[in-house]
């Protein structure tokens, strides 16, 4: 339970503290672009292998739910998929 209470820490610690409720979904491409910039590169690292790792295992349900969980946000799947080709986008300098 542990190992699960782990998972997406990086994900987590993003919707808490920088995409919280009180954040519109139209500035989440600024709100990336901030926190690559603030966070130190071992935690942008972090995020980005979660990214990836989402990424391959489209386990979109459970980001819908983590980010429901922490975020207070009820997003669709096709939204969450968008917001995780985002994050790939911005975080690995691919613009």
């Amino acid at each position: 339970m542990t190992n699960e209470q782990e998972k997406y820490e990086n994900l987590k610690y993003f919707i808490e503290s920088y995409f919280n409720w009180g954040m519109d979904y139209a500035d989440l491409g600024v709100l990336i672009e901030e926190y690559k910039t603030r966070e130190s590169e071992v935690f942008v690292n972090g995020f980005v292998q979660e990214i990836k790792e989402i990424s391959e295992h489209r386990n979109w349900e459970e980001i819908k739910n983590l980010v429901y969980l922490h975020g207070r946000r009820n997003l669709s799947i096709k939204r969450i998929e968008q917001m995780i080709e985002l994050f790939m986008l911005k975080l690995t300098d691919l613009n």
